[in-house]
């Protein structure tokens, strides 16, 4: 139980940071609506757009190579081995940024005015080094995350989004309305964040440009290269719809799904990024350290409480998907809210892969990563094609649940090949009983107010589940009288089957 409480220990931590990052985000989204044209708006989304795909060459995937080899390099205790685990991982991240940017900018140069407006090539020039600064970074950040220390990762990220709101927006506010003070601004704070983290790296005597090792390289390389085409594709599989949905129905309707979109993704990611970015470190110590038996037992239980918590999101969108829809996004998207329960279960569907990822990442199958990814992109744009024109909207959000649970369906198959999984199907059961009995419950009370009517309902559905569930479902019972007091609840000697059953182990 020591991994569990880790794992939701560092998860909460990497909530908290999660939620102040969103909050700067909604501080920050009204103010450059307001200062910028429509066109300005949309020419800074777009360059954004273009410095996020370019970044993903840039990194060259050495973020994961990070995570993947702490435990064996960069935890080692040899001063010499950890030395080349952190310079070859950040001098390599840097060369492969400032290559990625050096050809980007000349592409830029070149390309004729027909493909790229003067405007447009001007302002792709100012942000194009973004791409060094987002390359390394990530690198940097990730050694935070590899080394557990989720606070000093939060305060980083954080104190970087904070800088760049205040900055930009001052600026943009007192001195000048242009999208390129808001670019300088960004890459100004970025640039001190990457600085403030190489220094405390330096401190610790870890970077040397004499340690960097390339055969090293080459094979953290050789590892991460395959999960570019996966991030690739994981960014085509989330928006692709968009565009289709652009071309089928028009910009009135894609501003519904967008908004359902949205809404929806903020959902899954406050409840899958902070348990991803406690995920992997700790079940990469334990496959190093205890190995696989003790990794698939930590994984089956973190996969069945992951369930219970997906089921509760679930049931609490289902209850209040329209006062959200609202509060979040005004009156005039309420149709959205109908759409919302489909992609929430579709987006939550997909959060599953985390799990199932891990065989694939400990077994270096990346490649294998990518091509399930390509084929649920390409298997969203083929259901999209078909369906919208036939069912509008909905077939839409229809293809994204689709698309997501062919993917996980196949990344379980070949996953459990290498390292099954435990799932507590009667554990499932007994969460989906318990919020169906929730949601009949809590649908009838209404307060007359969105906020009012949302917040209420989803707090009453969440205590309502939590209770059904510790008296319904053993293992989650079980799972917290172990929490709280070491040693409880263990399962006796006359009946270790039932109880592995039920917990999923």
């Amino acid at each position: 139980m020591t991994e569990i409480r880790t794992l939701y220990r560092h998860a909460l931590h990497y909530l908290g940071g999660r939620a102040c990052l969103m909050l700067l985000g909604f501080v920050s989204f009204p103010i450059l609506a307001r200062i910028f044209s429509v066109a300005q708006y949309g020419a800074m989304s777009l360059v954004l757009k273009i410095i996020l795909l370019m970044t993903v060459l840039g990194k060259f995937g050495l973020q994961n190579s990070v995570q993947r080899s702490y435990a064996e390099d960069g935890s080692s205790a040899d001063p010499a081995v950890r030395r080349r685990y952190y310079s070859t991982l950040f001098f390599g991240a840097g060369a492969t940024g400032a290559l990625t940017a050096a050809l980007f900018i000349l592409v830029l140069l070149f390309i004729p005015d027909t493909l790229v407006s003067g405007e447009l090539r001007f302002l792709l020039l100012i942000a194009s080094a973004l791409v060094l600064i987002r390359a390394v970074q990530p690198t940097l950040i990730g050694f935070l995350r590899a080394e557990g220390k989720t606070r000093s990762y939060n305060a980083v990220e954080i104190s970087v989004k904070a800088g760049t709101v205040a900055l930009a927006c001052g600026l943009l506010l007192w001195w000048k309305r242009s999208l390129t003070v808001f670019f300088g601004s960004t890459m100004a704070v970025e640039t001190l964040g990457v600085l403030a983290l190489v220094y405390y790296l330096s401190r610790r005597n870890v970077l040397s440009i004499r340690s960097v090792d390339w055969s090293y390289f080459k094979s953290a390389a050789w590892f991460a290269f395959p999960l570019i085409g996966y991030e690739l594709a994981s960014v085509a599989l989330d928006s692709g719809d968009r565009v289709l949905v652009q071309h089928f129905l028009g910009a009135q309707s894609l501003g519904y799904y967008s908004a359902a979109y949205n809404v929806s993704t903020y959902a899954e990611e406050a409840l899958m990024v902070p348990i991803n970015l406690a995920l992997f470190p700790i079940y990469m110590k334990l496959w190093v350290e205890k190995g696989k038996e003790e990794t698939q037992a930590f994984l089956s239980r973190s996969l069945n409480n992951f369930i219970a918590l997906a089921v509760a999101v679930v049931c609490i969108v289902f209850l209040t998907s329209q006062d959200v829809i609202v509060v979040l996004a005004s009156k005039k998207f309420q149709e959205a809210h109908r759409l919302l329960p489909v992609l929430i279960i579709g987006l939550l569907i997909y959060a599953v892969h985390i799990f199932l990822n891990a065989a694939l990442l400990i077994y270096k199958k990346t490649a294998v990563m990518t091509g399930l990814v390509a084929g649920a992109f390409v298997a969203n744009m083929a259901l999209n094609i078909v369906l919208i024109p036939r069912m509008g909207l909905q077939g839409a959000a229809v293809s994204t649940l689709v698309s997501y649970m062919l993917l996980v369906l196949l990344m379980g198959r070949i996953s459990f090949r290498l390292m099954p999984l435990k799932v507590g199907y009667a554990a499932l059961g007994c969460n989906v009983l318990a919020a169906t009995a929730v949601f009949f419950a809590v649908r009838p009370i209404e307060f007359h107010n969105p906020l009012l009517n949302a917040g209420l309902k989803a707090m009453l559905a969440l205590v309502l589940y939590a209770a059904l569930v510790c008296l319904m479902n053993p293992g989650i019972r079980r799972t917290l009288q172990r929490w709280i007091r070491p040693g409880a609840g263990k399962p006796t000697d006359n009946a270790p089957k039932l109880a592995a059953r039920w917990e999923g182990r």
